[in-house]
Formats: structure tokens, sequence, C-alpha cells
């Protein structure tokens, strides 16, 4: 899906730009069936282990991590993509449709930058967690990337809606520079008296399949969930190969190269290797330019 000069100049206008049914159940499904399978594993070794009561096999995929995690809370650790390193979640960053988004912004040349995510964002009644402060990708790299665009392709793999914890953008912050970050109970976060008093936030529900594209300087946050199910989510982000990625000591890939095709970097192995050592190798390294 290569986008029009009218989405493109939206982004760059706005900050972000809101995308329905880019992607369907073929690009869908296979990553949520890895991760009903990765459940479904551990919650037959916690039943086993006598630390839940049921394995909630006949609960659907928003909601059975939720019951596990009554029980048991470790459940949802090490859910993230570099954690659990699934051939589907792998495959699923370089999906063509995304890559042609991307290459829309960044040119021929697209890395798939190593701060991305999955987020099972659960009902806050049970987690008592706090909704993802209003913050700037930006804010979560080093320095060297302040010069540069990054592009984060925000993708629910559940319709994301008001009330379970959909994305909410301020327009038109990228406009304005890098906002003081400060840490947190929930997290760095651009605190009220550091953001912009002449902007409200704009709300952007969206069904499963869709994608939101916002720059690296757009001010977002997340709605609380006040659902009783799970909001599942990717953030990804996407650069030219030219630029500094934010994390140097995590590994980044060359999802695609119209120059340099022999250079692509999109095998799975490889890709579970590099990550295995890079965690293995950076811990204690400083991830934030913001102290705790």
């Amino acid at each position: 899906m290569h986008l029009t000069d009218s989405q493109v100049s939206f982004f760059h206008h706005n900050g972000y730009l809101v995308l329905e049914n880019v992607l369907n159940t073929d690009d869908l499904g296979p990553v949520i069936d890895e991760y009903s399978a990765i459940i479904a594993t551990r919650a037959e070794k916690l039943h086993t282990e006598g630390k839940v009561t049921s394995t909630h096999a006949g609960k659907p995929f928003t909601e059975r991590l939720l019951h596990l995690a009554t029980e048991a809370p470790e459940v949802t650790a090490n859910l993230d993509i570099m954690q659990a390193r699934g051939e589907a979640t792998f495959n699923f960053l370089k999906n063509p449709k995304i890559l042609d988004i991307a290459e829309s912004f960044v040119g021929s040349e697209v890395v798939c930058n190593p701060i991305q995510h999955i987020r099972a964002v659960m009902p806050r009644r049970e987690s008592q967690r706090a909704p993802t402060p209003w913050h700037q990708d930006a804010g979560v790299c080093w320095p060297d990337t302040d010069a540069h665009f990054m592009l984060t392709v925000w993708i629910p793999i559940v319709d994301a809606t008001l009330e379970n914890g959909c994305l909410q953008v301020m327009p038109r912050t990228h406009q304005l520079g890098l906002f003081q970050h400060d840490w947190t109970a929930s997290g760095l976060a651009v605190l009220p008296e550091h953001q912009p008093t002449a902007m409200q936030p704009k709300p952007l529900p969206i069904r499963a399949g869709g994608v939101i594209l916002f720059h690296n300087y757009t001010l977002h946050s997340a709605k609380p969930n006040e659902s009783k199910s799970i909001r599942w989510s990717f953030d990804l982000r996407y650069h030219d190969v030219y630029q500094p990625t934010g994390r140097p000591f995590y590994p980044a890939f060359l999802m695609r190269s119209r120059m340099r095709p022999h250079a692509l970097q999109t095998d799975y192995e490889t890709w579970c290797q590099r990550w295995e050592f890079a965690l293995e190798h950076a811990k204690g390294a400083q991830a934030y330019r913001w102290p705790r």
C-alpha cells in the first residue's frame, strides 16, 4: 500500500495519519496464533505446577491471559517481541504492506528499528497500572537521533476503542521540538507543566487491521483500558538505513533495499541469534537520555 500525496501531506502537517483496512486476517492471524500458542504453553505449565486452577482454554485471545494473570501474574513476563522471538512475529516486521507504507516516508532503504514492542494492555481494574503516559518517541532514544526522522507504525491486532485504551495524539506537536521528559510511576512522561497548553488530545479509535502512523516528535499517549478484555497492539519503528537507531546496543535490520538487495537482513535464525546476543551483552546499558 503506497500512500497518496495527500496522505503524506496530512502526515507531515499533523504529525500522524490513520489508515483503515491495511491488514487482514492473513496478516494478523499468524501473530495471534503464535501468541495464543505461547500463552497456552504457559497455561499448561502453570496448571501442572499448581499455580492456576484452570488453563482457561475456552477463553478468547483477548481474555485468556487476563484470567491466568489473576492467579499467576508471572504469566505476562517476557512476552515482548525480542523476548518471545516468534517466527510469525518476525515475518510481521517485514510484512510488505507495512514496508510499503514505511517506504513512502523513509525511502527505499528501510530499517526496522530495535525499539519495537507488542503490548498486551490489561484492564485497569485488574492491573492497577496507569495507561501509557504522554511522551514522544524521540524522548526514548539517545540524542544522536534528534536530527533524524523515525516513523512509528502503531498496529492494533484487536479493535482499539475508546473503552479499551486506544491511542491518542496531540496534533502538530511534532513541529515543537523535544519536550522535557520525567520518570513517573507509569513510565517516561511529559508532565502537564511541560505540555503545550493550546492543543487538545485527539483520540484515535481504530479497528484491527488499521494502522496509525506518527512522527517521532508527536506527543501521544494511550487512554486507560476500562474494558474487561486485553488490548493487544504493536508499535514498530522504521527509518532510513543511514541514520542511528537510538539504541546502538540492540540489533537493527535492513528489511527492504532497492539499492542493495543482497544486504537484506531478513533471516529468522540470524534475527533470533542477534537478539539473544544483544540481550545478554547489553545488560546495564543506558537506554534513555533522561536519568531515573
